[in-house]
């Protein structure tokens, strides 16, 4: 048999195409040497790249131009980390240091409280500033007190300000992976914080830094290929899109990507709606559709066992359930 044809027999190993909404994949360049031929065959894997601590203030600005504009023509946005931020407001120079990153390419700029709180109104004059200067923005929520996890409720706080300054997701803070956010001492994941969290606000809103490749795995198996991961090298890029297809020993049973829903009318009117407001509750989905209890039951339970959403405690009401996609 030739080899054209044994590769024309494999199936469709990929997973939705850069721009995603979900699914992301943000890596950290500590200004290492680039493995550029490695970089070039996961760029199409890689959503965006962070350019972390306050790098930006005291690397060569030709050299940043240089990688800031290489990571561009391979599709791949740029953002800075949160630590630099936080210093700019410790020091005073945010207009400064903005428009030194807006002159440098820099596509978003992460905002974090990981060291230090900035006061709602700093946060709004800094947002305001931002989009004058025609910059995205992220939010990341969790401090780097390894060893004292911050309490769910501060985190489940955090998030809903990040969202209410349209943060288009929020990223879990993990420092280096162990006893920070959702990870516990042994870099082990905290499941009742988690499950809390996602319960709130469903996985694709919410971006783990997960610096292990043992979190990546947890974390993948769990939301499936489509969750959203941060917080590892671009070296890590191609085994970490081999986990997400279920293409190594570790993931075999993730579920392959959905592209789309192929049931019944009822099925793909429901997922569009747990799309849109997810996480909701089944009343909510009966009010917003208008279909019978048994029509919307049948629909949801086709989207649960086919994988195409997920079904979360509610954290309110442990009776119940909330729904939203994988």
């Amino acid at each position: 048999m030739s080899e054209k044809l044994l590769t024309n027999n494999l199936p469709q190993l990929a997973r939705e195409g850069k721009p995603r909404d979900r699914g992301l994949t943000i890596a950290s360049d500590d200004f290492k040497i680039l493995d550029k031929a490695m970089l070039e065959q996961s760029a199409e894997f890689l959503d965006s790249v962070k350019i972390g601590k306050s790098l930006p203030l005291i690397v060569d600005r030709a050299k940043l131009v240089d990688r800031i504009r290489y990571y561009h023509d391979l599709g791949i946005h740029v953002q800075s980390g949160g630590t630099l931020i936080q210093v700019a407001y410790k020091k005073k120079i945010i207009p400064q240091v903005l428009e030194r990153l807006r002159s440098l390419g820099f596509d978003i700029v992460e905002i974090s409280e990981s060291a230090t709180d900035i006061p709602r109104e700093a946060k709004e004059e800094l947002l305001n500033a931002i989009r004058k200067l025609s910059m995205g923005y992220v939010f990341e929520v969790g401090k780097k007190e390894p060893g004292r996890l911050a309490p769910v409720s501060h985190i489940l706080s955090k998030i809903e300000e990040a969202l209410e300054f349209k943060s288009p997701q929020v990223v879990m803070e993990a420092g280096s992976g162990y006893g920070v956010g959702i990870f516990n001492s042994s870099g082990e994941v905290v499941w009742d914080a988690l499950n809390e969290i996602v319960g709130r606000f469903g996985p694709p809103k919410l971006v783990f830094e997960a610096p292990l490749e043992s979190q990546r795995i947890a974390l993948t198996l769990e939301f499936g290929p489509n969750v959203n991961l941060a917080g590892f090298s671009v070296d890590d890029v191609l085994s970490l899109e081999m986990q997400r297809l279920g293409l190594t020993t570790e993931t075999l049973g993730v579920s392959h990507p959905v592209q789309s829903v192929q049931g019944s009318p009822a099925s793909k009117f429901v997922y569009h709606l747990i799309k849109s407001e997810h996480p909701v509750d089944q009343q909510a989905l009966i009010q917003k559709s208008g279909l019978p209890k048994r029509t919307l039951q049948a629909a949801l339970s086709y989207l649960v066992e086919e994988g195409f959403v997920r079904e979360v405690p509610d954290m309110s009401d442990l009776r119940r359930h909330k729904y939203t996609p994988k």
